[in-house]
C-alpha cells in the first residue's frame, strides 16, 4: 500500500514510507526461460506477467506495459532502476538528493504514486534499486491497485530477479573502471549440484565512486544467493536471500536564487559535514509452486523486507544579502533515523477452465501483510555560508547569543518544535482476482479487483485509520487482424495518507481511462504500441519534502505514448519512444513556511492551473545497436527531455536537454570488453533538487570500461 508513506522524502530521506504494499508475482513472473548472456543480444519483448501475474502476450494485454530485458540493460551499462526505466515511454528519471532512485510516471512522482516490487514483493520506496541481479524490469502504467493494493496510483514496477538454472554450471565476472574514480565488480555464478533436484545461483556486487560533484563519494556492496529445490515432478521451492549495504553523501545541488542559478562551479556543494545516508536492506523470499493438474496451479510466497536507514542531509532555505555585499545561503539539517519492516504472505491459485465456447484464465489470491515503520525526524539550524566564498557565518537569529568564533560549518542548533516521529503499523488483509475471458481469437475481456482491509495505528500520535477499499479494473482487447490489437481499460487505485499526516484522512485516489493499439508487423520484427490516457488523482494530502510544506488538492494528466521496437535487417536492433503529456493541478493549494529577515512566516498559496513539477510536455528516446558477426556490437542512443518546472509554483523552469550515449561490446571466446560513453556531447542540464529551492547539475561526459570473463 502506498506506504502509509510519507511523500516526505526528506532529502535522502523519504521520510518513511510508511508502508508499501506487497504483491506477488511468484514464478510466473519468470515468463521466459532465462539464458545466460555472454554478450548483448537484443530482442523485442513478447510477454509480461505484471499485468495479471500470469504469463500473457503483450499484444493480448489491454494495459500499457513496458519491458526492459537484461541484454538491453547490459548494453547500456545500466546500474540502477532509473537507468532501465529511461527506456520506457512516459517515464522521467532522476535521483533524489543523490541517494536514491526517483522517477515520474505519467507526470506523477514514484514516491507518492508508484509501487516498486522485487519478484512481486514490496520494496522500500527510497533506495537505489540495483540491477546486478535483475533479469528484466516490467512496468505497468496506470492504477495497479486491482492486484497490488494501496499505493500504485500511476504505476507499478517489478524487478524480476535472476534464479537458478537447472542442470547448468556457469560463472561470469565483470570488473569496471570509469571516470570520477568509479570502480565496480559483479559476479553471476550458477551451480547444478550432484543432487539433480538442487540448483544454486549467486549474484554479488561491489562498487565505489567519488562522483562528479564535490565530496559525493559512495560505496555499495550486496550478495544474493538463491536455491531451487524440485520436490518431485510437479512442485518447486525457491529460497532467495539478499543483503545490501550502501553509503551515499546527500546532494541538494545548487540553490535557486531570484529565479536563476548563481555563477558558481557546477561541481560546488553546499552540504554540511554531517551529510551521510546509510542503508542496510535485507530481503527474504520463499516461493512454492505446485502444479496439481494441467489446469490448476497452487503457489505461495512468504516474504520479508527490512530497511535500516540513518540519514542526514542539508536543505536550502533561501539566500539573503550580507554585510560584505554578497549573499548568504540559509541552511537546515534534516536528521532521519528510520526502520521499516514488511512481512507477509501471498497464497494464489491459477485455474484454466472452459464454460461453453468461452475460455477463462483465472487467478485468485489472498495477501496478509504487516508493515511497521518506526522513525524520528529532527531538524536543526546550520551556519550560513557565503554563496561565492563558502565562508560560514551565524544565522541572524543566533548571532546576538553566540561568539563569532562559533560561526563554523559544524554549527548545529536543534529545533525541537519541528521534530516529528512515528511508531506506525498497518495490518492488511486483501483478497484479489483476475479473470482473462477469451470469447474468440478476436475478442477478450480482462476483469480484476482487490478488496483491502487496512488497519493503521501510530502509537506516538494516537492516530488510527481503518480503510475498506475496493480497487477494480476492466479491460478489453479487440483483434480484427492477427497482427493488430485495439484495447481499452478503466481502473481505480487508492493510497492511504502518509504517516506524516496526523488524524483521520480520506485515502488519495486515482482513476484512469485508456485507449490504445498494439501491432506486431513484418513477421514480428516490428512492434508498435500506442496509448492515449486520462489519469486523475484526487484528495492529495501530503507533506512536501521538508515536512513543513503541505499540499492539498487534485491533479490531472492526459497524454499520448508511442513505443517502437524493430529488427528490420540482419544484426540490427532499434527502439524508440515518444510521450506527449498535458498535466495540470486542477485544484491545488500549498501551505509553506516562508523565510524572512524576521524568521519563518506561514503562508498559503493557490497553485490551481499550474503544471506539476517534473512533468515535461515532450519526452523522446531512441536506441540502436548493430551486431557485426558474433564478436562486435556497436550501439548509440539519444534522449530528449523537454522543459520542466522544478516545483508547483512554476517559478523556475529547467531547459530541455538532448543527450547522447554510446556503447561498444567486443566478445572473443569467454572474454568480453565493453566501453560505454554517457552524455557524449557533454550537455549541461539539471535534474531534481529540493522542491523550489535547488536543482542538481546532471553528470557531464563520462565513460566506463568493463572487462568480463565467463566460465
Amino acid at each position: 500500500m502506498r506506504n502509509i508513506r510519507g511523500t516526505l522524502l526528506i532529502f535522502a530521506l523519504a521520510v518513511p514510507t510508511t508502508f508499501v504494499h506487497a504483491q506477488s508475482a511468484a514464478d510466473s513472473l519468470h515468463v521466459v526461460d532465462e539464458t545466460i548472456v555472454t554478450g548483448s543480444r537484443l530482442a523485442i519483448p513478447r510477454a509480461n506477467a505484471i499485468a495479471t501475474k500470469m504469463p500473457l502476450p503483450l499484444h493480448k494485454t489491454p494495459l500499457s506495459i513496458g519491458i526492459v530485458p537484461q541484454p538491453l540493460i547490459e548494453t547500456q551499462d545500466g546500474a540502477t532502476l532509473s537507468d532501465a526505466l529511461a527506456n520506457v515511454s512516459g517515464v522521467g528519471v532522476h535521483t533524489n538528493f543523490g541517494v536514491h532512485d526517483l522517477f515520474y510516471l505519467r507526470g506523477f512522482d514514484s514516491l507518492a504514486n508508484g509501487l516498486v516490487l522485487a519478484d512481486g514483493a514490496a520494496e522500500p520506496e527510497a533506495t537505489f534499486y540495483q540491477l546486478y541481479n535483475v533479469d528484466r524490469v516490467e512496468a505497468l502504467k496506470g492504477p495497479g491497485a486491482f492486484l497490488y493494493g494501496g499505493n500504485p496510483l500511476s504505476g507499478t514496477i517489478n524487478l524480476v530477479r535472476k534464479r537458478p538454472v537447472p542442470a547448468s554450471d556457469f560463472a561470469r565476472v565483470n570488473a569496471s573502471v570509469g571516470r570520477f574514480s568509479t570502480y565496480r565488480a559483479t559476479l553471476d555464478a550458477g551451480r547444478a549440484l550432484p543432487n539433480p533436484n538442487l540448483a544454486l545461483r549467486l549474484n554479488a556486487l561491489w562498487q565505489e565512486a567519488e562522483g562528479y560533484r564535490d565530496g559525493k563519494n559512495s560505496a555499495i556492496s550486496a550478495v544474493n544467493p538463491t536455491l531451487r529445490l524440485d520436490l518431485g515432478e510437479r512442485s518447486t521451492l525457491h529460497f532467495d536471500f539478499e543483503y545490501l549495504t550502501s553509503e551515499h553523501r546527500s546532494d541538494s545541488g545548487l540553490p535557486i536564487v531570484h529565479g536563476s542559478l548563481p555563477a558558481v562551479p557546477r561541481t560546488r556543494s553546499y552540504q554540511s559535514p554531517f551529510d551521510l545516508s546509510e542503508q542496510t536492506i535485507v530481503r527474504l523470499r520463499a516461493d512454492y509452486e505446485w502444479h496439481l493438474s494441467p489446469h490448476f496451479t497452487l503457489r505461495d510466497k512468504l516474504y520479508y523486507t527490512s530497511l535500516d536507514w540513518p540519514s542526514q542531509g542539508t536543505l536550502f532555505n533561501g539566500a539573503f544579502p550580507n554585510a560584505a555585499g554578497s549573499l548568504d545561503l540559509a541552511r537546515t539539517l534534516l536528521d532521519l533515523d528510520d526502520q521499516q519492516r514488511i512481512v507477509g504472505n501471498q497464497l494464489e491459485g491459477l485455474l484454466e477452465l472452459q464454460t461453453g465456447d468461452v475460455e477463462h484464465q483465472l487467478l485468485f489470491g489472498l495477501e496478509v501483510a504487516h508493515h511497521a515503520d518506526d522513525f524520528t525526524l529532527d531538524i536543526a539550524l546550520l551556519s550560513l555560508v557565503d554563496l561565492f566564498t563558502l565562508a560560514a557565518t551565524l544565522p541572524p537569529s543566533l548571532a546576538p547569543f553566540m561568539p563569532a568564533e562559533a560561526a563554523t560549518d559544524s554549527l548545529l542548533v536543534p529545533l525541537p518544535d519541528q521534530a516529528t516521529a512515528a511508531q506506525a503499523t498497518a495490518q492488511t488483509w486483501a483478497p484479489y482476482f483476475v479473470d482473462r475471458i477469451i470469447f474468440s481469437p478476436h475478442f477478450e475481456l480482462l476483469l480484476g479487483g482487490r478488496f483491502d482491509w487496512i488497519d493503521y495505528e501510530d502509537a506516538l500520535t494516537a492516530t488510527q485509520r481503518d480503510y475498506r477499499q475496493l480497487s477494480p479494473l476492466v479491460g478489453a482487447i479487440f483483434a480484427p487482424l492477427p497482427a493488430l490489437s485495439l484495447y481499452a481499460n478503466a481502473g481505480r487505485a487508492f493510497a492511504p495518507p502518509s504517516s506524516q499526516v496526523v488524524g483521520d484522512r480520506d485515502p488519495e485516489e486515482s482513476t484512469q481511462y485508456e485507449l490504445g493499439a498494439k501491432a506486431a508487423l513484418l513477421n514480428g520484427n516490428l512492434s508498435a504500441n500506442l496509448a492515449l490516457f486520462n489519469l486523475d488523482k484526487a484528495h492529495i494530502a501530503i507533506p512536501d519534502d521538508n515536512g513543513i510544506t503541505q499540499q492539498l488538492g487534485d491533479q490531472r494528466a492526459r497524454g499520448l505514448e508511442l513505443e517502437l521496437a524493430a529488427r528490420l535487417a540482419q544484426g540490427w536492433y532499434a527502439q524508440g519512444t515518444y510521450a506527449f503529456l498535458e498535466a495540470e493541478l486542477t485544484r491545488f493549494s500549498e501551505s509553506a513556511l516562508v523565510p524572512t529577515a524576521d524568521g519563518f512566516v506561514p503562508q498559503i498559496f493557490d497553485r490551481t492551473g499550474n503544471v506539476p513539477a517534473f512533468a515535461p510536455a515532450h519526452l523522446l528516446t531512441l536506441w540502436a545497436a548493430r551486431d557485426f558477426g558474433q564478436n562486435l556490437t556497436l550501439a548509440a542512443g539519444v534522449r530528449y527531455v523537454g522543459n520542466q518546472f522544478v516545483a508547483e509554483d512554476n517559478v523556475y523552469e529547467i531547459d530541455g536537454a538532448l543527450t547522447l550515449d554510446c556503447g561498444l561490446t567486443y566478445r572473443r571466446g569467454p572474454g568480453l570488453l565493453r566501453l560505454n560513453l554517457k552524455n557524449a556531447t557533454n550537455s549541461q542540464y539539471e535534474t531534481r533538487g529540493f522542491g523550489a529551492t535547488s536543482v542538481i547539475p546532471a553528470a557531464p561526459f563520462s565513460f566506463k570500461a568493463t572487462l568480463g570473463y565467463s566460465l
